[in-house]
């Protein structure tokens, strides 16, 4: 058998498993016979994956773990140990310009997606040291390839996440553990959808970003999401990933990031930049006639309760 291949049993621990990929690759792993431990932050939020495991008759064990918490990542090894696959999953994103994020917001962005994979990586790499096996699979984004307007801080921390796995894979390789990188595009996951944040500055109307703010939300609703892909097949390679004898350093996953990865090898990518900024200018005109369109409901409908007032007022007075 190849040096850090696969044996049975494994043991696994994935993070950010309330919803979306962690959910899903908890319920597939399991299936698979790997023995999960599948954590959260809040283990209030544990309903979906309880019950996504009782329909597929599959059985992990639920921890709670909170990989911003530096005590309570440092201790992962011994609480959970021994872990022969680590799932780095857990992901916020905090949609805004730039402009708009506040410093507050970028850090939370950075504990979750850079710091707090780092320290659990940090953790649980010790022992495979001594054991001298191991496979860590990051869930980064295409976002960390080629950027993502209006969720710098995201992009920014997959990026970093990006190069920290492309570093960890040289310097582990010695010691039989294998690193790898997953990098999907748009997929229906609850990080683009319930579980999306907003920057508290997202809609100040003092803000020069104010309105393109408004028209990238926009645009993400009627365009990106309809058509982002489906989490399974994402799941599906994780997976795969998991259980293959030799894994690629890294994953490319997605239609839309075939494409940008396309261009971008092509040089095309200025011209991808302009549609983009062509798509969101064009939400920008949509969302400003609606805004438009409302006001001037509001002033129709407080003319005509105006009028409503006089009228009703001068009829009190004939009658008096």
């Amino acid at each position: 058998m190849q040096k850090g291949a696969i044996k049975e049993p494994k043991r696994v621990l994935i993070t950010g498993c309330s919803s979306g990929f962690g959910l899903l690759t908890a319920v597939e792993a399991a299936k698979t016979g790997l023995e999960v431990v599948a954590t959260m932050r809040n283990l209030d939020k544990a309903g979906p994956l309880r019950e996504a495991l009782a329909n597929a008759g599959a059985a992990v064990q639920i921890e709670q773990l909170d990989i911003t918490d530096a005590q309570s990542a440092a201790h992962a090894g011994e609480k959970f140990g021994p872990i022969d696959i680590l799932v780095n999953n857990a992901g916020i994103l905090i949609a805004g310009s730039f402009l708009d994020l506040t410093e507050p917001e970028c850090q939370r962005v950075f504990e979750t997606n850079y710091f707090g994979i780092v320290r659990l990586t940090r953790a649980l790499a010790a022992g495979m040291i001594q054991r001298r096996s191991g496979r860590i699979i990051n869930i980064a984004s295409l976002a960390g390839l080629v950027g993502h307007p209006f969720n710098s801080a995201y992009a920014a921390s997959k990026h970093a996440l990006i190069g920290f796995t492309q570093s960890i894979r040289v310097e582990l390789a010695p010691f039989g553990i294998e690193v790898v990188c997953v990098e999907p595009g748009y997929h229906k996951t609850e990080i683009i959808r319930s579980n999306a944040n907003q920057s508290v500055n997202f809609y100040d109307r003092s803000s020069p970003m104010f309105e393109w703010n408004r028209g990238f939300l926009r645009a993400m609703f009627d365009e990106i999401i309809p058509r982002a892909g489906q989490p399974q097949h994402v799941v599906d390679r994780i997976v795969k990933i998991m259980t293959c004898p030799k894994p690629k350093a890294h994953y490319t996953i997605g239609k839309d990031a075939a494409f940008a990865m396309t261009c971008k090898y092509l040089g095309l990518y200025p011209w991808l930049e302009k549609q983009v900024i062509r798509k969101i200018r064009k939400y920008r005109r949509i969302e400003n006639r609606r805004e438009g369109e409302k006001q001037n409901r509001r002033k129709q409908k407080q003319v005509v309760q105006s009028s409503g007032s006089g009228q009703s007022g001068k009829g009190r007075n004939l009658i008096l």
